[in-house]
């Protein structure tokens, strides 16, 4: 049982770097770092590589990713040197195609339920294989919409994990410095004005005007213009249900 607490005013002020290691001075190998391979992802696993980190890289493979998105993973294994741990679900896309009879994906009542099935159940599956008891996420406030008050240390309920939010006080244009300075790879479909990238039958590219997760659950967009912009695996996603829509403008 870890007895230390982490002081949250010196990791709130801390450099982000040094935030990853105050994480592992305290936590170490029960640490699990949930990468999307996106850019804020790329950011940490190399601040994770430079601070030599015990913390568990985990890529989640819902089985619906872009090609680009499992390459990302490799490239950076390779690159880094890093033992990213691939979790996949319970159940296959078609095994759960015919377990509820259709794609869950294309419906909006059934869209929550599928990225539980697909992402939530696989991360309980890695907390439980690391017994971890800290997760790291690339959460920005600068993202805006539910995530404009997030914390730099939280607690996800669910897993009996603290959350740490090591970039939560950076915008775009210090993560673009920290990933050009650093010459750290970015997910190739960012290129083709992808803005946030998930699994390829949920993710579109955003068009000029468009909020940044304008992409995400596009084909769900109710007439009132409203549609979901999280997968809730992110507990304080979850937890901020009533602003987790976008309203066209």
């Amino acid at each position: 049982m870890l007895t230390i607490e982490i002081n949250k005013e010196e990791f709130a002020t801390a450099e982000a770097l040094d935030r990853i290691r105050i994480i592992d001075a305290i936590y170490g190998a029960r640490t699990i770092h949930l990468s999307s391979m996106q850019k804020t992802a790329g950011a940490l696993m190399h601040m994770i590589y430079r601070a030599k980190s015990q913390a568990n890289i985990v890529f989640i493979d819902t089985q619906l990713h872009f090609p680009e998105t499992l390459a990302m993973r490799d490239q950076f294994q390779k690159k880094y040197g890093l033992d990213i741990t691939t979790v996949q679900p319970d159940l296959t896309p078609l095994e759960q195609n015919q377990r509820f009879g259709t794609e869950l994906h294309r419906y909006v009542d059934g869209q929550p339920l599928c990225c539980h099935l697909r992402k939530e159940l696989p991360l309980f599956k890695a907390v439980e294989q690391f017994q971890a008891k800290a997760l790291i996420t690339g959460l920005m406030r600068a993202e805006g919409n539910g995530r404009t008050d997030v914390q730099p240390i939280g607690r996800d309920p669910r897993i009996g994990c603290t959350v740490f939010n090591p970039l939560f006080d950076w915008n775009s244009q210090q993560l673009e410095s920290y990933i050009r300075e650093n010459d750290i790879p970015i997910h190739p479909l960012y290129a083709q004005s992808f803005a946030s990238i998930g699994c390829a039958v949920c993710t579109t590219p955003v068009k000029a005007g468009e909020d940044s997760r304008a992409g995400r659950w596009r084909h769900l967009r109710a007439t009132n213009g409203s549609q979901p912009i999280y997968c809730n695996i992110n507990y304080s996603d979850k937890s901020n249900l009533t602003r987790n829509t976008l309203k066209k403008s």
